[in-house]
């Protein structure tokens, strides 16, 4: 089973504007919807679209709570088993506005989320114990500041039962944790000079780097590098993927479709070339739609994108 693990879910409101956002004015919206955010979510949302089941975890509460969970409905494929907790799970704003015919800015809202009390946290724990050797769990989103600890330790556990163990989240709790060996790791590519201990010029240097980390633990480190695309780093080399062309719609959840298709690919007998080709994939389709990408979408950027082993 795979298990998505967003601890700081929220429920986004997504806004979008046909014209430049002007600060201190009246701004009229094109159109708006809510949507049960957070990347372990995202990444469940896109497994149900692949017609893969997931059980999706976390910490919910409050009035948002019951919006939240009536919207996961929709998917057949999510099992929703949140730890309920006395505070509101957060709201986080998402808005999208056109500067240019064919250029958007997108800027989020995010709030900082409830306190979450020991109690609440080892119902949580507790459950997490149900995940078994040969499941897969998938770490995304940040990790507050004071559960560091606590989800370092429980992430430890989970890799000493043969869990394979993916991380999106912030890159000192990824630091702490490669020693785990974790399938995947996903840093932010603003954050790799951080987390390797060194300074990045170029393309190669990132390579230099992202190899550090499979020398410490890490299988495979996939970076988005935004309009110059991504790369994957494992023991087998480097693989770097051209940005797709197009009308961007929004960047929400891309990365998180990329680490879906990858866990999709990896699971139905793709080596790591093909998982990172369907990802790239994964996360174009995302970029250019409303919501997140469908396997029809995927399967159709598939053909367009282009992968190149890079010799580093």
């Amino acid at each position: 089973m795979i298990y998505t693990c967003t601890v700081n879910p929220s429920l986004d409101y997504y806004l979008w504007m046909d014209t430049e956002v002007k600060t201190g004015e009246l701004n009229r919206l094109s159109h708006e919807h809510y949507a049960a955010g957070g990347k372990g979510v995202n990444v469940s949302i896109v497994l149900n679209n692949l017609m893969i089941p997931s059980v999706t975890i976390g910490f919910l509460g409050g009035f948002t709570r019951d919006y939240y969970l009536s919207y996961l409905k929709e998917y057949s494929y999510i099992m929703p088993l949140f730890t309920q907790i006395e505070g509101n799970t957060r709201i986080n704003i998402k808005l999208t506005s056109r500067i240019k015919e064919k250029e958007i800015r997108e800027t989020d809202f995010n709030a900082h989320g409830p306190d979450i009390k020991d109690s609440e946290f080892e119902k949580f724990a507790k459950r997490i114990e149900r995940i078994d050797e040969g499941d897969t769990f998938v770490l995304s989103g940040n990790v507050q500041a004071e559960l560091f600890d606590r989800m370092v330790s429980i992430l430890e556990s989970l890799s000493k039962r043969g869990v394979r163990i993916i991380l999106d989240t912030n890159y000192t709790l990824i630091r702490a944790c490669l020693k785990f060996k974790p399938l995947l790791i996903k840093p932010a590519m603003e954050d790799m000079e951080d987390l390797c201990d060194t300074t990045i010029h170029s393309e190669d240097d990132l390579i230099c780097a992202a190899k550090k980390l499979v020398e410490q633990g890490a299988e495979n480190v996939l970076i988005s590098l935004g309009i110059d695309g991504s790369l994957l780093v494992c023991a087998n080399g480097a693989y770097h993927s051209d940005h797709v062309q197009g009308n961007t719609i929004s960047t929400t959840g891309a990365s998180d479709a990329m680490v879906a298709a990858y866990v999709f690919d990896l699971q139905r007998g793709a080596d790591q070339f093909e998982a990172f080709h369907y990802a790239c994939a994964a996360g174009a389709a995302t970029e250019f739609k409303s919501g997140l990408a469908t396997r029809e979408e995927i399967e159709k950027y598939y053909q367009i994108v282009k992968i190149e082993r890079k010799d580093v």
